[in-house]
C-alpha cells in the first residue's frame, strides 16, 4: 500500500487521535488510514483520490456516487471527496487536523492554509510523511503557526506537532498560464495538487499537437483530464460529446473552472479509476501519469491499455502519449494489432491506436 510505512507510524502514535475532533487529509493513499478515526470523538476525513474515497466508504458499509463531490456520513465520521472548499462547507471546527504530505510541499502550504479557519485557538497540527517527501523538513512549514516538536521517527517517514497560536498566510496561488498549439489557444487555471502547475507540460503538448488533424465524429473521452486541457482542445477542435474524467477530485473541480474560462459549457466531468465504469468512445485521449504518492508504477497504464478496446466504438481511436523509457509499444501492439507513432521526441512517444471495424 502506497501509505503502508505512514500507517505504521501512526499506528504506534494512535493516541494523537484519542478523543479529539479530527480532520485527516492530504495524500491518503491507503483506505486503512481510516482505522484511526475509531478512537476519536468526531473525525473529518478528506480525500482527493476517488479510489481511496471508494474504499474507505465500503469500509463503513456505504457506496459512493459518480458526483465529483460528495460527502458520506457515518457515526461520528464524515468522509468527504472534493476539494477543499467544498469540504470546509460540511463541517464545524476541529482541534487536530493530520496532513499526510505528498511530495509537493506547494499542496501542503495550500491545505494549511486553507484549513486554518477550521482549527479552534491551540489545536494540534500533525504533518506526517516520507522523509524522501519533505516530512524531514516539515517542521519549516508549521513553525508559522506556533511551537513544533518531532514526535516520532520510523521506517524513514516523520512525525511533527504544531500548536496553533498564531495566523499565517504563506500560500500564493499559481498564476494563470496561456497555452498555444497551432490554432488553439486556452488560458489555464492551475492548482498545486494537479500535475504540472505553471506550465503545459511537454507530453501533453505533444499529445495535443498529435490531434490537431483528427475529424471530430462521435464522442471522446479525455482520460486523466488533470487541469482538462486535453478535453478543452477536443471540444474546441468540434467534438460535441466531451467526458472527462480523474481520479483526483482537485482535477475535476479545476477543469471545471477552466471549461469554464474557456467558455466550454458541453464539457461533462466524471470521477473515474482509469477507465472502470466508463462506457464506449470514439476516441479516447490520455496522458496517463505513472506515480503513485511517492512511488512509481506503469501497472495502472498497462490495465487500462488492455482494457483500452473494450471502450472503443468500431473504427474508434486512442491517443497516448507516455515517457520515452516506459516501453509502452508492444503492450499497445498486442492489445490493438494496429498502433501507429504519431510523434517522437528524446522524451515523449504519441502512440495512435486504432480498434479495427468488423
Amino acid at each position: 500500500m502506497a501509505n503502508d510505512a505512514i500507517f505504521k507510524l501512526l499506528e504506534r502514535n494512535e493516541d494523537i487521535f484519542k478523543d479529539r475532533e479530527i480532520l485527516l487529509t492530504g495524500d491518503l493513499l491507503d483506505n486503512a488510514l481510516l482505522t484511526f478515526i475509531k478512537y476519536a470523538k468526531k473525525a473529518v476525513v478528506v480525500a482527493d483520490n476517488y479510489v481511496t474515497f471508494k474504499a474507505m466508504a465500503a469500509m463503513v458499509g456505504k457506496s459512493v456516487s459518480d458526483e465529483c463531490e460528495q460527502c458520506i456520513e457515518y457515526k461520528h465520521l464524515k468522509l468527504i471527496f472534493g476539494t477543499d472548499e467544498y469540504a470546509k462547507k460540511q463541517f464545524d471546527s476541529v482541534d487536530t487536523l493530520v496532513v499526510v504530505l505528498s511530495k509537493n510541499k506547494n499542496q501542503t502550504v495550500r491545505i494549511l492554509n486553507s484549513y486554518k479557519e477550521k482549527l479552534k485557538a491551540g489545536s494540534f497540527i500533525y504533518t506526517v510523511g516520507s522523509n524522501d517527501g519533505g516530512a524531514k523538513s516539515a517542521d519549516t512549514l508549521l513553525k508559522v503557526a506556533g511551537p513544533v516538536r518531532k514526535v516520532d521517527l520510523a521506517r524513514k517517514c516523520t512525525l511533527f506537532k504544531a500548536i496553533y497560536e498564531n495566523d499565517f498566510s504563506t500560500y500564493k496561488k499559481p498564476e494563470n498560464i496561456n497555452v498555444e498549439v497551432g490554432s488553439f489557444e486556452a488560458q489555464l487555471k492551475q492548482d498545486p495538487n494537479v500535475f504540472s502547475t505553471g506550465k503545459l507540460d511537454n507530453g501533453t503538448a505533444l499529445l495535443l499537437e498529435s490531434m490537431v488533424d483528427v475529424i471530430p465524429q462521435g464522442n471522446a473521452l479525455d482520460l486523466a483530464c488533470g487541469c482538462g486541457v486535453v478535453g478543452i482542445f477536443l471540444s474546441k477542435l468540434g467534438f460535441k460529446n466531451v467526458t472527462s474524467t480523474d481520479v483526483s477530485a482537485c482535477a475535476l473541480s479545476l477543469t471545471k473552472e477552466n471549461a469554464k474560462l474557456n467558455n466550454i459549457d458541453d464539457l461533462y466531468t466524471v470521477p473515474s479509476d482509469m477507465l472502470s465504469n466508463l462506457k464506449e468512445y470514439s476516441l479516447i485521449a490520455v496522458n496517463p501519469p505513472f506515480h503513485i504518492g511517492l512511488d512509481t508504477s506503469t501497472a495502472p497504464t498497462v490495465s487500462m491499455i488492455l482494457d483500452a478496446p473494450k471502450h472503443l466504438k468500431e473504427g474508434g481511436a486512442m491517443y497516448l502519449v507516455a515517457n520515452a523509457h516506459l516501453g509502452y509499444e508492444k503492450i499497445i501492439n498486442d492489445a490493438f494489432g494496429n498502433v501507429q507513432i504519431m510523434k517522437r521526441t528524446p522524451s515523449f512517444i504519441v502512440y495512435k491506436a486504432l480498434k479495427n471495424t468488423k
